[in-house]
């Protein structure tokens, strides 16, 4: 469901595509950034597992790693890893003791939560340097763009 039309020419409308692509870039350098004096170093894809299975407790592999966008080969020896450093659990589920889900430790949640909070604590320092009515447009904006982010996610499929 499409809830605005793109207005304005295309010349427009790939400057704004160049902007958001900028910063873009420039928040996923602020969350590199967040990631580094949180203890222990993660890879992007472990903080993405993390952060998938906090979201959704006893998922099992396969759908952790499609969530995340890895094979699973690659996804198990994530999870292999972020297991052997006390911060994920693997273990029978309630539904079927048979099948293999995976949660947080209390070492995951707890490193989760530092890196959330150091995140939130860059970003609060970057925003801090925009002028307040700005900050409230970037509030609206970002509104609207995960609203169309998702709306493109579902059209495809």
């Amino acid at each position: 469901m499409q809830r605005h039309r793109a207005e304005g020419s295309t010349e427009t409308l790939r400057e704004a595509a160049e902007q958001l692509a900028a910063a873009g870039e420039a928040i996923a350098a602020l969350v590199r950034e967040a990631a580094a004096p949180v203890e222990p170093r993660l890879s992007p894809h472990g903080l993405r597992v993390l952060s998938v299975v906090s979201a959704r407790p006893g998922r099992n592999l396969t759908s952790v790693a499609a969530a995340v966008g890895l094979g699973l080969p690659r996804a198990s020896r994530v999870c292999a890893a972020l297991e052997s450093a006390g911060l994920l659990l693997r273990g029978p589920t309630d539904g079927d003791r048979r099948a293999i889900g995976l949660q947080l430790s209390q070492e995951g949640s707890a490193f989760l939560e530092r890196f959330r909070r150091s995140r939130v604590d860059r970003a609060a320092a970057v925003l801090r340097r925009m002028p307040a009515d700005e900050r409230g447009a970037l509030v609206t904006a970002l509104g609207e763009l995960v609203l169309a982010v998702a709306a493109v996610g579902s059209e495809r499929g």
